[in-house]
């Protein structure tokens, strides 16, 4: 999680509007190949990265059958006893693995009422970068005893990164620039996964208690597979906030920080919460697309126009290891 927010709207319930307000985009004809198509199909994924900065996507080409065992595996391993989750717990040496919540923490506005089991791509030590080798270079930690947690596990991170990647490319053609713009940033992305459990809110939690609290996201895009049960809430320009609730066998994308960055802040990296007021418990599965390590995120010149840079640059390998430290300090705190 990046920017995070405790203000005074984070009490205002969200309001139940049409799915206009988040558009559904069918990705089909992207991935058929078509220049026109293609076209088309980046310029409806700009216009809603512009307007509200997420988007539902169909026609993803991802099997049901990734996304359901990464769902089952999930509520085998957050359903057993304390004693076996923590025996996977992230640790500060090796921050993979599950995270739970606080033992005791009060109900307000900054309370963390979910769990986590995070994952990231392994690419190899970079003989390059040793000064972030605990944090980039680890092996995963996967659960004792759950075989299909790690067939899962693996199997999504890898659709995520080809998914990841064609998005890439739709974002580029939104934006004016050459598709293949942000290839050379995507290599061997220190992107992350992260299984989340929520259980539902206490009846006498107050209205400015949310699972998760207000915030964006670090890098340039987040694919959130939502599961069943709804909780997303998301912040329009006007300052409203509105539910995002599932949409069957699609993905909701959301613009992160760098990715408004690179487009010099004509994308809009949003803010978002989670708040579980069903009755059921809650499960999600976002993946953090992140640039390559050795990257410097900056708004790009073949979009500024004259315009001065809106923002500073960012050495991606610098910023994600100054998020990770701190939250490997304080696990709790991890609430992307």
């Amino acid at each position: 999680m990046s920017r995070s927010e405790r203000s005074e709207d984070d009490i205002a319930a969200a309001a139940v509007v049409s799915l206009e307000e988040v558009p559904v985009i069918d990705f089909a004809p992207f991935l058929a190949g078509d220049a026109a198509a293609r076209q088309v199909v980046a310029d409806e994924i700009a216009h809603a990265c512009e307007e509200i900065g997420f988007f539902y996507l169909t026609g993803h080409g991802v099997p049901q059958d990734v996304v359901d065992a990464i769902f089952s595996t999930a509520a085998e391993f957050f359903a057993l006893p304390d004693a076996e989750r923590a025996k996977a717990n992230a640790t500060p040496e090796w921050y993979r693995g599950y995270i739970p919540m606080p033992e005791r923490q009060p109900m307000s506005r900054n309370t963390r009422m979910f769990e986590q089991y995070r994952l990231q791509h392994e690419w190899g030590p970079d003989a390059k970068d040793m000064q972030h080798a605990r944090i980039f270079d680890q092996v995963n930690r996967w659960p004792e005893g759950l075989p299909a947690f790690k067939d899962a596990g693996e199997a999504y991170l890898a659709a995520m990164l080809g998914l990841g990647r064609e998005l890439l490319r739709a974002f580029a053609l939104g934006l004016g620039l050459d598709e293949n713009r942000f290839d050379d940033t995507f290599r061997q992305p220190p992107s992350q996964l992260s299984v989340n459990y929520y259980p539902v809110l206490p009846l006498e939690a107050e209205s400015d208690v949310s699972n998760m609290i207000s915030h964006t996201d670090e890098g340039p895009f987040t694919i959130l597979a939502q599961g069943a049960v709804g909780g997303l809430e998301v912040k329009r320009r006007d300052g409203a906030w509105i539910q995002a609730p599932p949409v069957k066998g699609a993905f909701t994308i959301n613009v992160g920080d760098m990715m408004m960055w690179w487009s010099n802040g004509r994308f809009l990296s949003n803010y978002h919460r989670v708040r579980n007021r069903t009755d059921v418990e809650r499960f999600s599965v976002p993946y953090f697309a992140n640039p390559d390590r050795d990257v410097t995120v900056a708004p790009l010149p073949e979009l500024l126009n004259g315009e001065a840079p809106r923002y500073e640059p960012v050495r991606v390998a610098d910023h994600l290891s100054r998020f990770y430290s701190q939250l490997s300090k304080n696990p709790h705190e991890a609430y992307s």
